[in-house]
């Protein structure tokens, strides 16, 4: 077997026909569904990784076979896992619109994306205008604040916006507001 550090994340092994045979390996029945060659298959790719240097804990690791000749190789391509931004049950996102004109427009967006959460509030304050959430918010809804918003906040301004500003509209916003401008 040899084992070769391709660079930082790819290692290549090289088993010979010797070596199939010793671990009882069969390249056409090779698959992660064979319970006896997905624990060598394992094995091996812990024990490249770790003779390679490349630390596996907490990463994603897939494995390629191609079957040369004699040989067998596996390439061994060890990922991080995607940074993934979710946020916790019950946390508060509050955003900042500049104008009337981008609260409208966000309003618009996310209504026409007929994205109509129950939990979420208008307010005015300051004269800047405020989207409240009281749950997670869904990729195509952050994408559309992303675009208007000029500041997220989280609980303290949403508690500071509840307190101090005035509602627009205290229920299912962008359901009411966005009904009104389609």
């Amino acid at each position: 077997m040899t084992i070769n550090r391709l660079d930082g994340q790819r290692v290549l092994v090289v088993l010979e026909d010797k070596e199939m045979t010793d671990y009882a390996l069969d390249f056409g029945k090779m698959d992660m569904e064979n319970a006896h060659a997905r624990k060598i298959l394992l094995r091996l790719t812990r024990l490249a990784c770790r003779k390679s240097g490349i630390e596996t804990r907490g990463r994603r690791v897939s494995v390629e076979a191609l079957s040369m000749g004699e040989s067998c190789y596996l390439l061994v391509t060890v990922r991080r896992h995607p940074q993934r931004y979710r946020l916790k049950r019950g946390e508060v996102v509050c955003c900042r619109l500049a104008n009337c004109t981008d609260f409208l427009n966000a309003v618009e967006m996310l209504y026409r994306l007929r994205w109509y959460g129950t939990g979420n509030a208008a307010y005015e304050w300051n004269g800047s205008y405020y989207l409240l959430f009281d749950f997670p918010l869904p990729l195509s809804a952050r994408r559309v604040l992303q675009e208007y918003a000029v500041q997220r906040g989280g609980a303290l301004l949403a508690a500071r916006v509840r307190e101090q500003g005035r509602p627009l509209c205290e229920r299912n916003a962008v359901a009411v507001i966005g009904e009104k401008l389609v």
